[in-house]
């Protein structure tokens, strides 16, 4: 059976003027007119609704309060008790820093927020069917106790199929970052106040490293099922210089290239499958196509070409492969520099560098924009790669580094060692590379 549409355009007259894309990322062409495009509270809610599987059953903040305030009163006979908790947990922030769970609340913002929305379902994307399964193990005071216990009271639990049925429709782009992702998250909720505390910079680490991999893998698809494309960053404290060969070539520049071709290819892609079919990426569409498929493509592509007004010869097709290689071609071409549409995808880009790139992306001189990651988001790396383990030797972190999409090269080696000695995580059995030993932080 075919998995392209049964009513591909097979005449200039049907193919539809604009681009279309729903699946895999979530800026549109629309985005770079907007000032702030993501509500990163609001998605940090969505996500943990996704991971715990759990739903309010009450309104908002507001109407906890009065809940907590009741049974306050209940339990103790002083009414004094009632003013210290709203100053101590309802007047700022301090109630989302009792259990990760209370976060919940911050997903009600997400509605009507299209962009946050997006995003939120782009790390559904990533997570598939990963969720945490048993409830936070943490301690509390007598007040906190009582708000746990009425905020438990107040939600309920979501059959993990029932919450990701009109979240997620597409197998995962990139299954080896999803592997990686879902399990950092599981052990980051193991330690309640250090998730509480990372979260947000966390889910900012793999947006990026999520936005970078898709771009330098999104023209492979003929080699099968992704994996992580070196992609090289310094320390903040390191200097950048364009002989380093690898930070030059393998870093902010190639990605940016790369960039360009994120929204063409993948609405293309999209264009070839059914609407309420489950999407399939690049990658894995291409190993579902038939020989059956090559006149339908081919028509499709010709058909494509006409409508878009674009002087390029489609070569010999023999294969799928070919007519879909040909039709990414065509995707793309329709934004090339000469072309009415090309300003859409350049503005496109910039979007995307600045809501999803931004934190990682610094000007050195002449080595020019480079991939630099701070210290806390290198410990934060770290613990995660770390994992449940004590201590790995530094060749086996940095290898956790790469699964993760993030490298290292000689020097930036040299200057981690350093930066790990300096506050005190090393244990080095000898001067061996191969006898140092990194440890957790946490």
């Amino acid at each position: 059976m075919t998995i392209i549409k049964d009513d591909l355009p097979q005449s200039v007259d049907k193919v539809h003027g604009s681009n279309t894309l729903t699946s895999y990322f979530p800026i549109r062409t629309g985005d770079s007119k907007k000032l702030q495009l993501f509500d990163w509270d609001a998605v940090i809610g969505f996500v943990i609704k996704l991971i715990y599987r759990k739903e309010l059953l009450i309104n908002d903040v507001a109407e906890f309060k009065i809940i907590c305030e009741t049974s306050f009163n209940e339990k103790t006979d002083n009414t004094e008790i009632v003013k210290y908790l709203d100053e101590m947990y309802f007047s700022g922030n301090n109630l989302f820093n009792i259990t990760p769970e209370l976060l919940l609340f911050k997903a009600k913002k997400i509605k009507g927020n299209a962009p946050s929305v997006r995003l939120g379902n782009m790390f559904a994307s990533i997570l598939q069917d990963t969720f945490i399964n048993k409830e936070t193990d943490a301690s509390y005071n007598f007040l906190e106790q009582i708000i746990v216990n009425e905020f438990q009271n107040n939600i309920k639990k979501n059959d993990s199929s029932e919450s990701l049925k009109n979240t997620v429709n597409e197998d995962p782009y990139l299954p080896f970052i999803s592997n990686v992702f879902g399990s950092d998250l599981i052990f980051l909720s193991e330690h309640p106040k250090y998730f509480l505390s990372t979260l947000s910079q966390f889910l900012k680490l793999y947006a990026y490293l999520y936005t970078a991999q898709l771009a330098l893998n999104i023209s492979s698809w003929r080699e099968g099922e992704p994996s992580p494309k070196p992609l090289y960053f310094i320390l903040d404290t390191e200097t950048a210089s364009a002989e380093r060969i690898h930070i030059r070539d393998d870093g902010h520049q190639r990605v940016h290239n790369a960039l360009f071709k994120i929204f063409p290819f993948l609405s293309m892609s999209e264009s070839l499958q059914p609407a309420k079919e489950k999407k399939l990426p690049i990658w894995k569409l291409s190993s579902s196509l038939s020989n059956s498929d090559i006149n339908i493509l081919s028509n499709y592509a010709q058909a494509f070409k006409d409508e878009r007004g674009l002087a390029v010869t489609i070569p010999d097709i023999s294969s799928a492969d070919d007519a879909l290689d040909v039709l990414l071609n065509l995707g793309k071409e329709q934004f090339a520099r000469g072309q009415s549409r090309h300003e859409i995808n350049v503005n496109y880009v910039k979007a995307i560098e600045t809501e999803l790139c931004s934190h990682f992306i610094q000007s050195r001189g002449r080595a020019g924009r480079v991939l630099v990651i701070n210290q806390d988001y290198l410990l934060l790396l770290t613990n995660i790669s770390i994992g449940n383990r004590s201590k790995l030797r530094f060749h086996e972190l940095l290898e956790a580094f790469k699964k993760r999409g993030v490298f290292f090269d000689k020097r930036s080696q040299q200057a981690l060692i350093q930066f790990y000695e300096r506050i005190g995580n090393v244990e080095r059995m000898s001067d061996s590379g191969e006898a140092v030993y990194v440890c957790k932080t946490i």
